[in-house]
Order: C-alpha cells, then sequence, then structure tokens
C-alpha cells in the first residue's frame, strides 16, 4: 500500500513539475502578440558557417529531457515558435504589408557579421536533378540572395530589382564579370505545396534563361528548424527576402518585404552595399595575389 502511495504521489510530482518547467510557459507564450517593425541593427546569421555535414537540432531526445540545461533551452525555443504560430504570420503579413523590419543603413562589417545557414536544395536547370549544398555555389562570389515561398514573396522581392539589372539580365551584366552573382531559393513544403511546385518547373524553365537557372533553387523549409529560421529572420513565409552574402558565407545585408514609396531607399542601399562589397572582395583576392 506504501509503495502505490509513492508512486502515484512520485508520478503525480512528476507531472506537476513538468508542466511548471515545459509546458506552462510554452502554453502562456500562445498568447498573440503584436510585430515591432524596427530597423536591423545587429548583424543577421548564425555564429559558425555553413557545411554539408551540418544538421541543425529539431527538438529534444528522450534522453534530454533529463537534461535541466537542454529542457531549458527547448522549453525557450517552444515558447518563442508557440507566440509566432498559427495565424500569427498572415496577422503580421497584413499588418505590415511584408515589410517586417526596416533593413539597415549600410552593410554589416566583416569582423560582425554572422553566417549564412548550411541549405541543401535542387536546382532548376533541365538535368541537375541532384541535391547539393547550397552554399557551395555561393563560396568565393558576392551573392545576392533572393528567398521567398510563394507568389506573393516573389513579387515583393523582386521589385529590388530594376533596369539595368533585372532578375532576367542580372548574370549578363558587368556584375557577373565582378564575381557577383543571383541565388534565388523557393522555400518548399512538404505534401501538396511540393506537388504544386513539381508541376510549376516547366513554366519557371520556359522564363527563364538557362544561366538564371542554374542558381534558382527549390529547397525544403523544414530543413531549417523554427528556432534558427528566427536566428536569420525568414520566418514569415508570406514575404521575400533579399540577403547580400560574401564569399566567405556571411551575411552582410538584409531586407525583406516589397519597395513601397515609403521604403525606395532600401534598393538604393543595397546596390550601394553591392558595390561597396564588390570593392571589399576585390583588396582581399588582390591582396592574396600579391602574398603569393
Amino acid at each position: 500500500m506504501n509503495n502505490l502511495y509513492l508512486k502515484r504521489t512520485f508520478f503525480h510530482s512528476s507531472k506537476t513539475l513538468f508542466f511548471d518547467k515545459f509546458l506552462k510557459p510554452v502554453i502562456e507564450a500562445s498568447q498573440k502578440r503584436e510585430h515591432m517593425v524596427e530597423q536591423l541593427i545587429r548583424p543577421v546569421g548564425l555564429p559558425q558557417p555553413p557545411n554539408s555535414k551540418i544538421q541543425y537540432s529539431k527538438g529534444n531526445s528522450f534522453r534530454d529531457l533529463f537534461d535541466e540545461k537542454k529542457t531549458r533551452r527547448r522549453t525557450k525555443e517552444l515558447t518563442l515558435e508557440m507566440s509566432k504560430s498559427g495565424m500569427y504570420d498572415v496577422y503580421t503579413f497584413r499588418k505590415t504589408n511584408g515589410k517586417l523590419f526596416i533593413s539597415p543603413k549600410s552593410y554589416w562589417r566583416d569582423d560582425k557579421s554572422l553566417y549564412f545557414p548550411h541549405i541543401v536544395g535542387r536546382s532548376l536547370k533541365k538535368g541537375e536533378s541532384k541535391q547539393i549544398s547550397i552554399e557551395d555555389k555561393m563560396r568565393g562570389k558576392l551573392n545576392i540572395v533572393r528567398l521567398f515561398s510563394n507568389d506573393i514573396g516573389e513579387k515583393l522581392s523582386s521589385q529590388f530589382f530594376k533596369e539595368p539589372y533585372t532578375l532576367e539580365s542580372l548574370s549578363n551584366t558587368p556584375l557577373a564579370k565582378n564575381n557577383t552573382q543571383l541565388i534565388e531559393i523557393t522555400w518548399v513544403e512538404n505534401g501538396i505545396k511540393s506537388l504544386i511546385t513539381k508541376l510549376s518547373v516547366f513554366k519557371l524553365r520556359s522564363n527563364m534563361s538557362e544561366r538564371r537557372q542554374r542558381n534558382y533553387f527549390f529547397a525544403y523549409k523544414d530543413q531549417l528548424p523554427f528556432i534558427i529560421r528566427d536566428q536569420l529572420n525568414i520566418n514569415n513565409i508570406l514575404t521575400g527576402y533579399i540577403l547580400l552574402v560574401d564569399q566567405n558565407l556571411k551575411i552582410r545585408w538584409m531586407a525583406c518585404g516589397g519597395v513601397s514609396n515609403l521604403h525606395t531607399e532600401e534598393r538604393d542601399t543595397m546596390w550601394k552595399c553591392i558595390r561597396s562589397l564588390q570593392k571589399e572582395m576585390k583588396k582581399i583576392n588582390d591582396s592574396s595575389q600579391n602574398k603569393n
């Protein structure tokens, strides 16, 4: 009888402890919170450079549940995810028109910048069906990365490109000669959306040059856990993003949404940053050649 009582007491105490430490803060976080549109000041990215061996952690193992430090970290992650789940993306997008933050006034310094993530994707180009680490295509070049998951995000992010540097002409302009390239990544979700994406491939190819198709990738969104996407400020799937990533795979500047009458300077800032980063890269490369 005493043993049974002790077991029940232990079980009840364990459930209460688990709820208080793990579930309670997560449930409380599910309350809708207002999104504040602010200018990016601090560098965005990850502390470690990307490589093909990286696997971003998705939750805790059973053993981790007994590790207080890991449990606290996971609780924090779930709290954040719950606070931005459900209709939060839709609500925030409608409120901001996709402009979730204001881009920085200039690019981030090399010694302060953080890294682009490891992303695996498949090229749009016919015959290149094998999945590759997209960062391998980016290394050693200045990259204008366009990231989106739907037509709305695609159209918004395309507003950063106009004559003489349209999306289609970009690879044929002097930018390409300056070791600068356009990288386009479409987030794909599992299930029906994946099927729709596959059906749209032919239409996409017919509207793009082969050169552009090589650097146009489809990548599954879930390969980056929520907490990683949040660190990168790319969690809202309804809008589009622009990232300038240097030859060492560091994120040097970032924007989101479109170019409205209130934010036309963001497009000008992007191209100023591109020209400055090209000069920086040339200086580094020239210095390296002189040493050799």
